[in-house]
Formats: C-alpha cells, structure tokens, sequence
C-alpha cells in the first residue's frame, strides 16, 4: 500500500465508505473499559506520549533534507543558488531544532485509535485485554468516520507500516500525522490500524483524555476472553440486553481451541452448552482445568477411546 494512497484524510459521505480499510476492525482492551465504553458511548483516542513504543516515534529528521528544502525555498524567493547554499549550510542547526519543536508540539495535538484486523490474535489478548481476562469490540469502521468540522482538522485511517528503516518523513513529504504510522518490526505481530483525528475534533473528557462518540450502531459484536470472570461478563450482557440501541451486538466468548493452541469463539447458546459440560466434568472449577483439558477428548474417553481392544 503507497504513502500517497493511504495519505488521503477521510470525511464522512453518506453511502461512501473507506475503501482501502477493512469493514470491520477490531479493539482489544480491559473488560471494565469495554463495559465503560458501551455505557458511555465513547472512546480514547491517544495522544502520541503516551503510546507504547517510544521507537514507534521516531521518524527521522533528516537535517539534509531540511537544508535542501530551505535551499530550494530561498532560490524560489529569489536568492543565488550559491547565497542560498550559505544561509542554509550557516543556519541548519536552528532549522533543525525548530523543525524537531514543530513536530512535537504539532503531533501532540493529534488522537490515535489503535485497532487490529482480526480478533483472534494471542499475544494482543495478553497485552492488551488483561491477559485474556478482558474483551475485543468489534467496529464498524464506516461508523466510527464523521464529518470534519473544519477542513483543516485530521481525520485519517491507515494500516501501519513496520520497518527497521528509519524514514524520512521531510524528504518523502509526507503529511504530519503519518510520523505516527511506522514502527519497528517487531511490533509488525499487531497489525495494526489507526484511525487519526486532530484533538479539536474530539471531546476532552478530562485531564489528557479525549474521547469520540461511539454509536451503538458501530459496535457489531463483543467476545469476552477466555479468562474473563462470569460475574464481569454478566454486568456487560445485562446491560446489553437492557439497552435498546445494543439489541443486535452480537455477545460471544473466546475459549482455548480444542488443541489448546490458539483460541475458538463460542455463541452464548454454545458456551452455555459448555458450561454446563464444563461443570458436570469438572465442578466450580472447570474455567481453570479447561485450560490443560481439551473437553472433546474427553467426550471421546467416557465412550471408551483410548481403551486397548478388549476382545
């Protein structure tokens, strides 16, 4: 995917969506902030500070670049290519430094919305949904675009670039908000949407937080994580199902696959089923035991597979 074609900012349209993303994206978090955004109908967008890879910021100034530029600029106004050459060899450093002040005060005026592209990744449930105690929201990424109420506001989406290759941001000429959208390599395991809009365009709820609205009609579908405790998952599904404007978010729950590798979703039709096997095995304690027991092997084992013939 091209710079210059993720690069567009985006506004709403009726009918018209947002072709280069995928429809529907997903956000890992803490089951209490799900349950705290599904109630208040909203949701952070970060600032760059505090985001959580301090290399994730780091796009190269390239002084070079900010002589050439300033070159090309006064031989533009007027100057000889050789005067210009010396203003601009003679003055880089305080180029440079108002160029880096620039940057930093200007991306922080920014919000970021940090989703993924499926919601069956282990290591994101671990980090970022409470070590599978937490929740993934699945959005609608149609419904989470409004209209700008300036043209001069940021309103962007785009899947993140990993590279070990610092990047030139001046000289490429990339527009501000993309210096947050690369990240080293390793953090490639994410993969990673976000959605950009300027803080102005956002609601400041209190002290760093600024937060958009989150309609009901985004929210698609909510999996509770395989370690989440029933009394947290059952204040979310009463809420739901006393919220007119949630009837038709789907509620499932991720479960440990079969192999023990990996994770499977279950309906809440499936998952009592399972409970209830779960508990006639195991008692209270199955939630822990399921971990280390695949449930169908031992549906096999009470009809005797695994037995040496005994004829």
């Amino acid at each position: 995917m091209s710079d210059e074609f993720i690069a567009q900012d985006i506004d709403r349209a009726d009918g018209v969506g947002v072709p280069w993303a995928p429809s529907r994206l997903f956000k890992y978090l803490r089951l209490d902030r799900a349950q705290a955004n599904l109630e208040g109908r909203d949701i952070r967008f970060t600032q760059p500070r505090f985001l959580n890879d301090p290399h994730e910021l780091s796009v190269e100034i390239n002084p070079q670049s900010i002589m050439r530029e300033f070159y090309e600029h006064m031989v533009t106004a007027g100057q000889t290519p050789a005067r210009a050459a010396d203003i601009a060899r003679r003055n880089v450093d305080s180029l440079v430094l108002d160029r880096v002040k620039y940057v930093m005060a200007e991306r922080e005026k920014v919000g970021v919305l940090s989703l993924c592209d499926r919601p069956d990744n282990m290591l994101l449930w671990a980090h970022y949904a409470n070590e599978h105690r937490g929740a993934v929201l699945e959005l609608d990424v149609s419904d989470l675009i409004v209209s700008r109420q300036s043209p001069d506001q940021i309103q962007a989406i785009a899947q993140v670039t990993y590279s070990d290759e610092r990047i030139d941001f001046v000289a490429r000429r990339l527009p501000l908000w993309m210096t947050l959208n690369y990240k080293s390599a390793a953090w490639a395991y994410e993969r990673e949407w976000r959605l950009y809009r300027s803080l102005s365009a956002l609601r400041h709820k209190k002290d760093d937080i600024y937060v958009a609205d989150l309609p009901p009609s985004a929210v698609k579908r909510i999996i509770f994580g395989a370690r989440a405790a029933a009394p947290y998952e059952e204040d979310v599904i009463e809420f739901l199902q006393s919220s007119p404007a949630h009837q038709h978010v789907r509620i499932e729950k991720a479960m440990f696959s079969h192999g023990l590798v990996g994770l499977e979703f279950k309906t809440g039709e499936e998952f009592a089923w399972t409970i209830l096997h779960g508990e006639h095995h195991f008692g209270e304690d199955w939630r822990q035991l399921r971990q280390w027991v695949d449930l169908s092997k031992m549906e096999a084992a009470e009809k005797g597979v695994g037995l040496p013939p005994t004829s």
